[in-house]
């Protein structure tokens, strides 16, 4: 077992105040297993920003600095190059049912594709600086973005139209997601924002007590939101926006970039991107379970598959690599 000043060793409080970053509870790697890579596909001619599995776990897609998008078969090992961006794709999402990508890029649009022949749907066109961040509605019938101008806006697939008028809400909107029930959009940045996914009427705002929000993820019952500013990890009540539990990942050299869930919610992958290593965090502990290492290459974009069995992340040196998602046994095992 960790010592406990290298996991958190609390449970979820009912009320916990604010913490400062130097009282953070930390997690080390030291006692975590460190993993090899079951799947390396390469064909990209610059880093991997973002990347994302389809539902069946088949195939993934992901984005690169040159502008493009490439789907991987898992089977035959094949690759399809999506082209049309101008700039770096910032993220990318598959539509619940595998027949559509959407990809935001720093070339300030918002992209849909044919999720089997490559061939681009629809252009969205309507933010002013870079789309950082993108999703399906759980009926794939519309499309969040999120961009550096402080916009979220949502998008209808079928027309092309926004939806209802852009929401501003902050200086930056790092990330937006749809909650697991489909009715609520969460956003972060300098803070966390939580809105009507139908009306765009907000609902809850949260002062982020640390930095800014880089990522953020609901968790698969859709009561809580887990976001990362800086190193630190924290998760909040989603209906009152209480700070339930705050950790640091003490083994990130600097800031986290990126996150994904667990389908469980059980487990969290993050990365950063200054340093070559993916750490797998227990929710219940803060522990550090597993460590993916690249080997000198830094890592940037992190994916868990839709059955949590497979981890995928996309790095600088233009390769994308699966990982075994580390099994465990106990009350979150599935």
């Amino acid at each position: 077992m960790p010592t406990p000043s290298r996991s958190v060793s609390y449970e979820i409080a009912n009320n916990l105040s604010v913490v400062s970053p130097a009282s953070v509870p930390s997690a080390s790697s030291e006692n975590a297993s460190h993993q090899a890579p079951v799947q390396v596909f390469e064909g990209h001619e610059n880093p991997v920003y973002c990347i994302s599995f389809y539902p069946d776990e088949s195939k993934l897609v992901s984005g690169s600095s040159d502008g493009t998008l490439c789907v991987w078969d898992r089977k035959m090992g094949a690759v399809q190059v999506l082209s049309g961006h101008t700039d770096r794709v910032c993220d990318v999402d598959v539509s619940w049912d595998g027949k559509m990508i959407v990809s935001g890029s720093m070339d300030k649009t918002v992209r849909i594709w044919d999720g089997e022949s490559g061939e681009t749907m629809r252009v969205f066109e309507g933010h002013e600086h870079w789309v950082r961040s993108v999703e399906f509605s759980r009926d794939s019938s519309r499309v969040v973005s999120g961009s550096d101008d402080g916009i979220v806006q949502v998008w209808s697939v079928e027309t092309g139209e926004l939806a209802f008028e852009p929401i501003k809400c902050c200086v930056d909107v790092y990330c937006v997601r749809y909650s697991p029930s489909g009715d609520r959009i969460a956003s972060g940045g300098h803070s966390v924002h939580v809105w009507d996914a139908e009306t765009g009427s907000g609902i809850l705002s949260i002062r982020n007590s640390f930095k800014g929000i880089t990522s953020l993820v609901w968790t698969a019952d859709g009561t809580h939101l887990i976001g990362v500013g800086g190193r630190i990890v924290t998760i909040w009540s989603s209906r009152n926006g209480e700070q339930l539990r705050v950790w640091k990942a003490h083994d990130h050299i600097s800031f986290i970039s990126t996150l994904s869930l667990s389908p469980t919610s059980a487990h969290l992958v993050t990365s950063n991107w200054g340093e070559n290593t993916a750490f797998v965090f227990d929710i219940s502990t803060g522990e550090q379970v597993a460590v993916f290492n690249h080997d000198g290459s830094t890592s940037y974009g992190v994916a868990y598959s839709s059955s949590g069995s497979f981890i995928a992340t996309g790095c600088k040196d233009t390769k994308v690599y699966v990982w075994a998602a580390p099994v465990f046994e106990g009350p979150h095992t599935k």
